[in-house]
């Protein structure tokens, strides 16, 4: 048995189709435009060993940070090298962040979702710390990290199939900071599917 279709979807029949189509590229195009703003630097970084690891199901939180150094005077392979210093404060096998956001825009990932990395005390086992690139006590984060930090968040959720709650790193306890920075909105992001 046919179903007969109504004359109007029937006359229009190709334009339909089309229009579905273009629908299912819009969204691949979309998926695809998230991943690659993510630049996978996770190898690239010094490093001098791993951190634990946990399951991806154990994430509960994301974390912001700033660098508290001047937009864009230092970058992630930097970061990297303070964490990593064995005279530094950290003595870190990695960089402690898992993104890191320039002031350009540009996400890099530094970190595998399941490393433990050590980055907000009271929140490693279960947080993802991003750093926007600045020191937002004095300086305002650029529009072009703010859409960037937006957008991942978004990733993140997406991908972890949960929306995750966003923290500064001065709202978990045992943490006596101003990160991010006075001129973070925190509530900008905390809404975020």
């Amino acid at each position: 048995m046919k179903i007969q279709l109504p004359e109007y979807v029937e006359k229009n029949k190709k334009w339909f189709v089309a229009g579905a189509v273009l629908l299912v590229i819009i969204i691949v195009l979309r998926k695809i435009k998230i991943l690659t703003m993510i630049i996978d630097i996770i190898e690239k970084l010094p490093h001098r060993g791993e951190y634990q690891q946990r399951s991806l199901e154990s994430i509960d939180r994301i974390i912001i940070h700033h660098s508290a150094s001047a937009a864009g005077k230092f970058n992630a392979f930097d970061f990297a090298r303070w964490h990593m210093d064995p005279n530094g404060r950290l003595n870190a096998p990695r960089i402690a962040y898992h993104f890191c956001v320039d002031p350009d825009g540009k996400v890099y990932q530094t970190n595998k979702l399941t490393s433990m990395s050590w980055h907000t005390i009271n929140a490693n086992a279960t947080g993802i710390g991003i750093v926007l690139n600045g020191n937002f006590e004095s300086e305002q984060p650029t529009n072009a990290q703010l859409k960037s930090l937006k957008n991942l968040i978004k990733y993140l959720n997406s991908k972890l199939k949960k929306k995750l709650p966003v923290y500064g790193h001065k709202e978990i306890p045992g943490n006596a900071t101003a990160c991010p920075g006075r001129n973070v909105k925190l509530e900008d992001f905390k809404n975020i599917s």
